[in-house]
C-alpha cells in the first residue's frame, strides 16, 4: 500500500521538460494494479494527503532508494531531450547573444532548482511537504495549490504539442528525403495532423510499467541523436571551414531566452527526485552538477551545429544533415518522440479524473478513452497551427514554463523564509523573479513577431 501511495503521489507531480522521458525517480514504476489503485482512488476524490494518512506514512517516514548517480541520471535525462535540436537554430536568430541566453537560464534554472528543493522542508530542516502543488499551498492555501496544479497541467500538455510539432516537421523531412509521391501534397499541418493519429494509441497503453521499457528506447535513441548531431557538424566544419557569427537581432532575443528556458526546464519532477534519494540532503550538489554537464552538452551541440551550417540553419537541425545521417536522425527523432509521447500526458489523464471525480463523474472504461482520446486531439490541433519547433518551444517557454522555472519557486521561497533571508539574497531572487516575468511577456511577443516575420530563408 505505501507503494500504492508513493506511486500515485508521482504520477500526479510527474512533470517533462524538454522529451521528455519520464521515469519514476526512485527507479520503480508503477504496475498496472498500482495504476488502477490510483486511479480509483482519484476517482473517490481522495487527495493524495489522505492517502498518506490512510497508509499511515508520512513522507519523511518513506525510505528513499535512489543513489546519488542513479538521481544524477534521471535528472539528466529530464533536461537533454530532443528540444536540444532546436537551439542551434536560436544562434542563427541572435549570434553570440544566444550563449548569453544559455547561461543565464542555465544559471537560473540551476538556482531555482535548489531553491524549489529547499522549499520541501521547515526551519528545522524535517521534509514536510513532497510536491510542487504543497508548497503553493503552504504560501498562498488551496489557491496557491490551484494555481501551481493548473499551471503544471498546462505544462505538460504543451510537451505534448511541442512533441507533435518536433514530429509532423520530421515527418514531413523524412517525406522530402524519400521522395516519394506518398501524400505528395501534404504540408506540415498534414504531417502533424497523420503524427497526432500514430501517437493516440499510445496514450491507451496503461500506467509507467507498460511504457517504462519504451522510455528506455528512447534514451537510446536521444543518445544516438546527440552522437549523430556533433559527428556530423564536426564534419562538415572540417570540410567547409566554420560559418561566421551573425549580427544581433534583439527583436529574437526574448523568443531565444524562452527557448533555452525550455530546455533547461523539468522542475517539476525535482521534488520527487530529492524525496527518492537515500541522502537527500545531497540532492543539491546533484543539481549543480548536472546543470553543469547539461550546460556543456548543450553548448557543443548548440556551437557545432551552427559552426556548421550557418544562415542556413533549420529549426530543427536533423533537416541540415547529409541524406543517410539525416534520414537516419529523423527515424530515430521520430521513434523518440512516439515512445516518449503519453509519459508526459500521464499525469494530466490524472488530474482530469480527479476534476471528473469532483463533480460525481468516473473516468473508467470508455470515458476513460474518450477523455485520453480528445486529450491528444487537442494537443494535435494546436501543434497543427504552430509553423515550426522553435515557435513551440518559443511559445512554452513563455507561457508556462517562466512560471514554473523562475516565478514560483523564488516567490515560494522568499515567502517561507522571509525572516531568515539577508537582503542580498533577497534582491537576487528578486531579480529573477522580475527575469521570469519580463520574460515571460516579451517572449510571446517576440515568439508571435518570428511567426509574422521569419528570417531570410525560412
Amino acid at each position: 500500500y505505501q507503494r500504492r501511495v508513493r506511486g500515485t503521489t508521482h504520477a500526479a507531480t510527474m512533470e517533462s521538460s524538454g522529451e521528455e522521458l519520464l521515469r519514476d525517480p526512485a527507479g520503480d514504476v508503477e504496475d498496472e494494479a498500482l495504476v488502477h489503485d490510483g486511479e480509483h482512488a482519484a476517482a473517490e476524490g481522495k487527495s493524495e494527503g489522505e492517502l498518506l494518512e490512510e497508509a499511515g506514512v508520512s513522507g519523511e517516514q518513506r525510505p528513499g532508494s535512489a543513489s546519488v548517480f542513479g538521481t544524477a541520471l534521471n535528472m539528466l535525462n529530464e533536461l537533454e531531450g530532443s528540444g536540444l535540436l532546436g537551439l542551434p537554430y536560436a544562434v542563427r536568430l541572435v549570434g553570440w547573444a544566444a550563449l548569453g541566453c544559455m547561461g543565464v537560464a542555465g544559471v537560473m534554472a540551476g538556482i531555482t532548482g535548489y531553491l524549489l528543493a529547499a522549499c520541501m522542508y521547515d526551519a528545522t530542516g524535517v521534509r514536510v511537504r513532497k510536491s510542487y502543488g504543497e508548497v503553493g499551498k503552504a504560501v498562498f492555501g488551496t489557491t496557491g495549490e490551484t494555481v501551481v496544479t493548473t499551471v503544471q497541467t498546462g505544462n505538460l500538455v504543451c510537451v505534448g504539442v511541442v512533441y507533435l510539432v518536433l514530429l509532423g516537421s520530421t515527418m514531413h523531412s523524412l517525406h522530402s528525403i524519400l521522395q516519394t509521391d506518398i501524400v505528395s501534397h501534404a504540408d506540415q499541418r498534414a504531417w502533424t495532423g497523420i503524427a497526432t493519429l500514430c501517437v493516440l494509441p499510445t496514450v491507451h497503453l496503461g500506467g509507467y510499467h507498460r511504457l517504462s521499457f519504451l522510455s528506455g528506447l528512447g534514451i537510446v535513441c536521444l543518445v544516438a541523436i546527440i552522437t549523430l548531431g556533433i559527428g556530423c557538424s564536426l564534419s562538415e566544419i572540417h570540410a567547409d571551414g566554420a560559418e561566421p557569427m551573425p549580427d544581433l537581432k534583439i527583436e529574437h532575443l526574448p523568443t531565444v531566452f524562452s527557448m533555452f528556458v525550455f530546455a533547461f526546464s523539468a522542475h517539476g519532477i525535482f521534488p520527487d527526485l530529492q524525496a527518492s534519494m537515500r541522502s537527500p540532503d545531497r540532492f543539491g550538489s546533484v543539481v549543480s552538477v548536472v546543470f553543469v554537464l547539461n550546460i556543456t552538452v548543450k553548448l557543443a551541440f548548440t556551437l557545432t551545429g551552427f559552426y556548421a551550417y550557418g544562415g542556413s540553419t533549420h529549426p530543427v537541425l536533423a533537416a541540415n544533415l547529409p541524406k543517410v545521417a539525416k534520414y537516419t536522425t529523423s527515424v530515430l527523432i521520430v521513434l523518440n518522440t512516439l515512445l516518449s509521447f503519453a509519459l508526459p500526458l500521464i499525469p494530466v489523464f490524472k488530474n482530469l479524473t480527479r476534476l471528473a471525480a469532483a463533480y460525481q463523474i468516473h473516468m473508467t472504461g470508455w470515458r476513460a478513452a474518450l477523455m485520453r482520446s480528445c486529450t491528444v486531439l487537442l494537443c494535435g490541433v494546436v501543434a497543427a497551427s504552430i509553423p515550426n519547433f522553435a515557435v513551440a518551444m518559443g511559445f512554452m517557454g513563455s507561457l508556462t514554463l517562466s512560471f514554473l522555472t523562475f516565478i514560483f519557486p523564488c516567490v515560494f521561497y522568499m515567502k517561507l523564509n522571509w525572516e531568515r533571508m539577508s537582503t542580498p539574497v533577497a534582491a537576487g531572487l528578486c531579480g529573477i523573479t522580475a527575469v521570469g516575468i519580463v520574460g515571460g511577456v516579451t517572449g510571446i511577443w517576440s515568439t508571435v513577431l518570428l511567426i509574422t516575420s521569419p528570417p531570410n530563408g525560412d
